[in-house]
């Protein structure tokens, strides 16, 4: 039995996934939820807290664990944050598209957590002018000519540097019965344009509920909804709560394994199949 303090939870999206904020935002009816500081997506702890109680289902320990209406619950959950969010590539079909930003939140918050591996030292990316940089393992599926083209931005390969430690170490986690397949296709851009396609690069479709006799939208059944594509990866930690004073360690029920779930909205619809694996 492990007596850690804190597990890793490591989040891979196999349907596009929406864990929205209840409000409209410009011309997004259901827009999904966003840091306030980066504007990069997450997932609220409280979505994959319920939903990870309701896969437990009744056992005698989800109690002490998740809470109940007489006392609240001994493991205390973070955000999930983002890691990777899949890009459309001209070449490659699409790309694992992360940042030094990222990347150095990711191994500040395993450090604190003392949950996960620190990943190696992420290489900096920096734009110079209008030319934009890209970093690459050195086989990949993404690169041709010396650039890559993500949606609608061209980027130069920084042959100074690659990602090729970086992206084996993740695969290891989110890959390890195919990593190449996710090695090909890593790339680390700068921050700033990492930003640009976190709040350009998501998927907007257009729902619709029609009349059964005209079919017809019917009056005011026409909204969009925004989701995290299929592919995203995201990381949270799941901790012993301060005011758990108990000799027993609750994290000790939580197995180390992996799961295969719905979060967010839209589940008759397919949304929001997720795969996770907590170590």
């Amino acid at each position: 039995m492990t007596n850690s303090k804190a597990k890793a939870v490591y989040l891979h999206a196999l349907t596009p996934l929406h864990v929205g904020t209840g409000q409209a935002v410009a011309n997004l009816d259901l827009p999904i939820a966003r840091e306030k500081a980066t504007g990069f997506p997450m997932i609220p702890a409280s979505a994959f807290k319920g939903v990870l109680r309701d896969y437990f289902g009744n056992q005698d320990w989800v109690s002490t664990a998740f809470g109940s209406v007489e006392q609240a619950g001994a493991l205390a959950f973070t955000d999930l944050h983002l890691l990777c969010l899949p890009v459309r590539s001209y070449f490659g079909t699409f790309a694992y598209v992360t940042c030094p930003l990222v990347l150095h939140r990711y191994n500040h918050a395993v450090k604190a957590f003392g949950a996960g591996k620190e990943l190696p030292d992420a290489p900096e990316v920096s734009d110079e002018g209008t030319s934009l940089r890209i970093i690459l393992p050195s086989e990949n599926a993404l690169e041709h000519n010396g650039q890559v083209y993500l949606e609608d931005l061209d980027l130069e390969v920084d042959k100074r540097q690659n990602a090729e430690q970086v992206a084996k170490q993740m695969a290891d986690v989110f890959y390890k019965s195919k990593p190449d397949l996710f090695v090909k296709r890593f790339a680390i851009v700068s921050d700033s344009t990492f930003s640009f396609l976190a709040e350009t690069a998501t998927e907007v479709v257009a729902r619709v509920r029609l009349q059964d006799e005209t079919k017809t939208v019917a009056k005011g059944a026409l909204w969009y909804e925004e989701m995290l594509p299929a592919e995203s990866l995201l990381y949270g930690f799941i901790t012993v709560a301060d005011h758990f004073r108990q000799d027993t360690n609750p994290l000790e029920k939580l197995p180390n394994n992996e799961f295969t779930f719905q979060i967010g909205g839209d589940a008759t619809v397919g949304r929001g199949v997720c795969r996770v694996v907590i170590v």
